[in-house]
C-alpha cells in the first residue's frame, strides 16, 4: 500500500488504515504530500479530515511551489478549502500577495472571495451598483471626465475592477488617476504594472531611442511611478 494508490480510492477505511502504517507527511518525487495527492485526486473531504487529524503539514510546498491550500484552489475543492482554513492553513505568504492562494484563485471570483482574509486581498465579486459605477467610468467618452470620476471613487474594489477591465489602448491618463487615488491597493498597482507592460516602458525610457510622443512619455511616467512605489512597499 502506498499513498498514490490510496489517493485514487474513496474508501475511507483504507485511508484510516494507511494513516496507521504510512507517514502522513511523506513526499513523492514532485514534493507532494498525501494531503496534496488527496486534493489533486478529489478525495472526499472526510479523507482530508483524517489526514489533518493525523498531523498532516498544511504549509509545506511541493516543487511547483504549491501548498495544500493552493491545490484546493487549483482543483476547485471548496469543502476541502474551507476545512483547511478551519484547520489553520495560512492565507498569507512570506513571498507576498502574488504567492498566495487568493491570487491563484482569482480566475474564479467566488473562490477568491473565500480567501479575503489574505493580507492585501481585494474583493473581486462586485455588487450590481458597483459594476454600474465601473461601467459608467469605462464607457465615459471624455478622458478628462473619466479621470475626474476616478479621482472621486473611494472604493478599492471598484478601482481594482476598473484597472482590470480598462482598454489600455485608450491611453495611460485614466490609469494615472487610479495610481494617484489614495485608496488604490498594492495588488491593483501590481496588476497595473503587468497590464501596462511596465518593464517594456522602463527599458524604453532608458534606451537611446527617445520617447517620441506625449502618450509614450505618460506610459513611461506611469511605469516609473509604479515601479518606485512597489519597490518602496516591498522593502
Amino acid at each position: 500500500m502506498n499513498w498514490k494508490e490510496v489517493s485514487k480510492t474513496d474508501d475511507l477505511s483504507l485511508v484510516k488504515k494507511a494513516v496507521t502504517e504510512l507517514d502522513v507527511n511523506e513526499r513523492d518525487e514532485r514534493g507532494r504530500t498525501p494531503l496534496m495527492l488527496f486534493l489533486t485526486n478529489r478525495m472526499p473531504v472526510e479523507a482530508i479530515e483524517i489526514l489533518i487529524e493525523q498531523g498532516a503539514d498544511l504549509e509545506v510546498h511541493d516543487k511547483l511551489g504549491d501548498t495544500a491550500l493552493k491545490k484546493a484552489v487549483k482543483f476547485k475543492q471548496i469543502e476541502a478549502l474551507l476545512k483547511l482554513i478551519e484547520a489553520g492553513a495560512k492565507l498569507d505568504s512570506p513571498f507576498g500577495i502574488l504567492a498566495t492562494a487568493w491570487n491563484a484563485a482569482r480566475i474564479d471570483k467566488k473562490i477568491a472571495d473565500l480567501l479575503l482574509e489574505t493580507k492585501g486581498a481585494v474583493r473581486l465579486s462586485l455588487t450590481l451598483e458597483e459594476q454600474r459605477v465601473v461601467d459608467r467610468v469605462l464607457y465615459e467618452e471624455s478622458q478628462k471626465k473619466m479621470c475626474e470620476k476616478i479621482e472621486r471613487i473611494n472604493s478599492a474594489e471598484i478601482l481594482h475592477a476598473i484597472v482590470n477591465e480598462y482598454n489600455w489602448d485608450d491611453g495611460p491618463e485614466p490609469m494615472l488617476s487610479v495610481f494617484q487615488n489614495p485608496v488604490t491597493q498594492k495588488i491593483t498597482l501590481l496588476d497595473m504594472y503587468e497590464l501596462l507592460d511596465g518593464d517594456y516602458w522602463l527599458d524604453k525610457g532608458n534606451s537611446s531611442d527617445p520617447l517620441s510622443t506625449e502618450e509614450e512619455r505618460h506610459f513611461n511616467q506611469l511605469a516609473v511611478a509604479l515601479n518606485e512605489r512597489l519597490e518602496r512597499t516591498s522593502s
